[in-house]
């Protein structure tokens, strides 16, 4: 009689681990399914986001032209934006989760593409574009924090926004004219965009932009010498391609 309640028990306690086996494996295949699903779907993000890049690269090489002499012919040419943008958008896509922080992240990617072209060649960042794109990353924030009813992050995006915006104006007036009012204000997209994501991706742009630019000081083509014998560069690329990196680690 013992035996026979102990040969039941095994066969119960065997049967349970047999189903407990098949649902893990089931629970698995699932898994792994919806992975593979979703990197699906984020490869084809991926590649939406880079032929969309490289069509309004090609129209934003119109703005550049407005401000980029005629001797410029690279930096004027549509194949560099729309190539510049596609990658930038791409990255983008790739690091950021498909929302609306990818909206607000991709618009300010895309309309850096043509500042940095123009701040390279020229060494100025036109207030017309900087204003705009500042302008239209407080909107898509605000609107985000609206509607997912989380002030937190705008909160601290924008105080990010004015301190690295009043830092940059700080050293506008120590400098006496090294830092203009573009610079000014795409500083403040970059604290803008950063500080969206946290305290150290602001610290962290700002780092990337200053080794950027001391390396950009040892090229001689890049470099420019004001009357007083100061030397500038184009500090607008090295703030957006820090606000960039930052960015893409983040993701």
């Amino acid at each position: 009689m013992n035996s026979s309640v102990k040969f039941t028990r095994w066969a119960e306690e065997t049967d349970q681990r047999a189903t407990s086996g098949r649902r893990h494996v089931h629970l698995g295949q699932v898994r792994t399914e919806v992975v593979a699903q979703f990197a699906q779907i984020h490869g084809w993000s991926i590649l939406g986001a880079v032929v969309v890049g490289f069509a309004l690269g090609a129209a934003g090489s119109l703005l550049t032209r407005r401000f980029v002499p005629l001797g410029r012919v690279a930096a004027r040419s549509w194949w560099l934006g729309a190539l510049i943008t596609a990658v930038v958008l791409g990255l983008v896509a790739w690091r950021v989760r498909p929302g609306g922080e990818l909206v607000v992240d991709g618009f300010v990617a895309v309309l850096s593409v043509p500042l940095t072209i123009i701040d390279w060649c020229e060494h100025r960042l036109p207030r017309a574009l900087v204003w705009p794109q500042l302008g239209g990353a407080l909107v898509g924030f605000s609107i985000l924090c609206v509607a997912r009813d989380d002030a937190g992050p705008g909160v601290r995006a924008v105080t990010a926004f004015v301190a690295v915006a009043g830092l940059f104006l700080l050293l506008a007036l120590v400098t006496a004219g090294g830092v203009g009012a573009g610079d000014i204000g795409a500083a403040g997209v970059v604290g803008l965009v950063t500080g969206w994501i946290g305290w150290p991706p602001v610290a962290g742009a700002l780092s990337v932009a200053s080794l950027l630019a001391l390396v950009l000081v040892a090229v001689p083509a890049v470099r420019q010498r004001t009357a007083e014998g100061s030397v500038l560069v184009p500090f607008g690329p090295c703030l957006y391609a820090g606000a960039l990196a930052m960015v893409a680690a983040a993701g």
